[in-house]
């Protein structure tokens, strides 16, 4: 909940727009280790979108909440998550722990590198490149050692005051020996099967959701009503397709039927967009929100009346 209050903050849905209360929420939330605040907390401090006031820009904070994610999602590296803990501790109150005798690129490069550049494959903060993926890697060691100690665009920190030359370099060799072994995976080959072209079955859905469904639901999933599901947060998700479909057709509690005003095809892919919210809820808050549309389908709670058409406009 205090995740979803700092997204709410964030992006000005429902209450009034407020960074520092983003900020404080996420917070909340991530230190008690919510992985999504973690993850919100460095595209935050990474000043990922520009309307994020450049006071919340914080390299070294980003990158230790990135690393927190990253270390906390599912399959994560057990040695991660105990480098995090003696290493990056600090890091959130200005200061930087010297490596001492930990000198092998693979440590460096899961201590300081793996929140931003990914643990496996792909990296977690969008704007970082997918080192074990191969990107970049077309550079020479000298530009690359040259970017980890001397940061680059304004994006990545400098390391210099933290880890050597040496180091940098052991970092260049594990990237460049764990790329080697992936062999067929491609960037290619998986942006391919995660970025698919939209059908129209989805455009349908979010159509079809966006003028009978967001007024009570909220156009990102995020109900307005107490007793609306919140798709967002993965309620009512358990469900299979079928029973959701039933749910739209027939009705279900205050909510209405609407087996008379769409077609077996806008249900269908209905229940499709649907379980999208999820997802782009737990991508944090890299992405813009849905918009009011000017038209759709408006309810008042505990199904005082169901069968009102109404016009919203700005209010």
């Amino acid at each position: 909940m205090q995740n979803l209050l700092g997204f709410m903050y964030f992006y000005s849905e429902g209450v009034e727009l407020d960074y520092d209360q983003a900020h404080h929420w996420f917070h909340q939330a991530a230190e008690q280790g919510n992985l999504l605040a973690q993850r919100n907390l460095g595209l935050l401090h990474s000043k990922s979108r520009a309307k994020i006031p450049v006071g919340f820009y914080d390299p070294l904070e980003a990158n230790y909440w990135f690393s927190l994610y990253a270390a906390g999602v599912p399959g994560g590296s057990r040695l991660a998550s105990s480098s995090y803990q003696s290493f990056l501790g600090p890091v959130s109150e200005g200061q930087n722990m010297p490596l001492g005798n930990r000198e092998t690129g693979k440590e460096v490069y899961v201590t300081f590198c793996a929140g931003c550049h990914g643990f496996e494959d792909r990296a977690a903060f969008p704007n970082a490149p997918s080192l074990l993926l191969g990107e970049k890697l077309q550079q020479v060691d000298s530009e690359l050692i040259a970017s980890i100690l001397d940061g680059k665009n304004n994006i990545m920190p400098a390391w210099r005051e933290t880890i050597t030359e040496e180091q940098a370099r052991e970092v260049v060799l594990y990237i460049r020996n764990r790329f080697v072994s992936r062999q067929v995976r491609t960037v290619d080959s998986i942006d391919a099967s995660i970025h698919q072209t939209t059908t129209n079955a989805q455009d349908l859905g979010e159509m079809t959701y966006t003028r009978f469904c967001g007024g009570c639901h909220g156009f990102n999933g995020i109900s307005y009503y107490v007793n609306s599901p919140s798709f967002a947060l993965r309620e009512r998700m358990h469900k299979s397709d079928s029973q959701l479909a039933e749910s739209i057709s027939g009705g279900r509690g205050v909510m209405p039927s609407w087996e008379d005003m769409l077609s077996s095809a806008q249900i269908e892919s209905l229940v499709r967009f649907i379980r999208t919210l999820a997802p782009a809820y737990e991508a944090g808050i890299d992405h813009d929100l849905r918009i009011t549309p000017e038209l759709y389908f408006l309810f008042r709670p505990l199904g005082e009346t169901t069968d009102d058409w109404h016009v919203r406009r700005d209010q």
